[in-house]
């Protein structure tokens, strides 16, 4: 599960990842034998390349997700008002030929991909990256390493977009292979299960750092496939977090799916009846239709306070 937050956290996370260092006193020692000749320098270490895929090909990815502007930093009364599942307010991602991953914002040019500046030696495991032009915490993409539970064509992950006043876009992303014209079946039925990941604005002030910061969002979600009938059913169950334990906030069942026969594209509504935009749309990865990516906002009642809260992300799910 992913925290979305604007400036206090991202400097709370290079805070964190920074060396620490150690001081201590010098004794001065006399020597009548000539000191050894200082070892030759070892070789510099190359930073291990980005890694998001087991086995990326050339080519750029597709992305769904959902994303806002609005700055949640000030205070814990301020709440969620503009919400877009547009691609246009997305990250795109692509391999490039030359062997790197390459990233463009919502209004920045194409760049590479690399480690964020705020981790001293990073290694092929890390999960936190930024474009290579940007200043350390002006601009990220964080990733859930789907590879490790068995997803070959399908990430999921939070990012960031900001400017020198930490004002910009930000909310959650899943983007993979997207699944060709033609090669969603016609015949039979599947079920995909995943998992979700995004935000809310359930607020908390820091006081280590400062400003307020939103409670993350996690749950599962299951998608039911009639793909003769071309029909979907599915539901998503949402938790925030709650300390060490994540909080469950409610079951949403889909309705109104819209998904037509070989379709590469499906979306559809939550059974709700609170206020609020509660709506999903998705598409398939894999050169078979093997996995699915998605994007959804919800509202929910937050349990401490019986307020009415929303909630954005994305979800990534697989066959089994």
């Amino acid at each position: 599960m992913f925290r979305l937050t604007r400036g206090a956290a991202l400097t709370g996370l290079a805070v964190a990842l920074a060396a620490c260092g150690g001081g201590g006193g010098t004794v001065a020692t006399v020597s009548t034998v000539p000191p050894a000749p200082a070892p030759a320098p070892s070789p510099p270490t190359s930073t291990p390349p980005v890694t998001i895929f087991a086995a990326p090909v050339p080519g750029e990815y597709v992305s769904v997700g959902a994303s806002t502007s609005d700055n949640l930093s000030r205070s814990t009364s301020a709440r969620i008002q503009s919400i877009s599942l547009s691609e246009a307010d997305l990250p795109r991602i692509r391999y490039s030929s030359a062997g790197y991953y390459e990233i463009q914002m919502p209004g920045r040019e194409w760049d590479r991909l690399t480690h964020y500046k705020g981790i001293g030696n990073p290694d092929s495991g890390n999960n936190y990256f930024q474009p290579a032009s940007v200043p350390m915490n002006y601009g990220y993409l964080v990733i859930s390493k789907a590879r490790d539970s068995g997803y070959k064509y399908s990430e999921l992950g939070t990012w960031g977009n900001l400017n020198l006043s930490l004002e910009g876009g930000y909310g959650a992303v899943a983007f993979g292979v997207p699944t060709p014209a033609g090669a969603v079946p016609v015949s039979g039925s599947a079920t995909y299960s995943g998992k979700i990941s995004g935000t809310t604005d359930v607020l908390e002030y820091d006081n280590l750092y400062g400003g307020t910061f939103s409670h993350g969002a996690g749950g599962t979600v299951s998608l039911v496939f009639d793909f003769r009938a071309a029909s979907l059913s599915g539901l998503m169950d949402l938790m925030i977090d709650g300390g060490m334990n994540p909080v469950p906030v409610g079951t949403y069942r889909f309705r109104d799916t819209v998904f037509g026969a070989g379709a590469t594209t499906y979306s559809g509504k939550f059974e709700t009846n609170l206020p609020g935009a509660a709506n999903f749309l998705g598409r398939f990865t894999g050169p078979n239709a093997e996995e699915t990516i998605g994007a959804w906002t919800v509202p929910f009642v937050e349990p401490a306070t019986g307020q009415v809260h929303t909630a954005i992300g994305a979800w990534i799910a697989k066959r089994p």
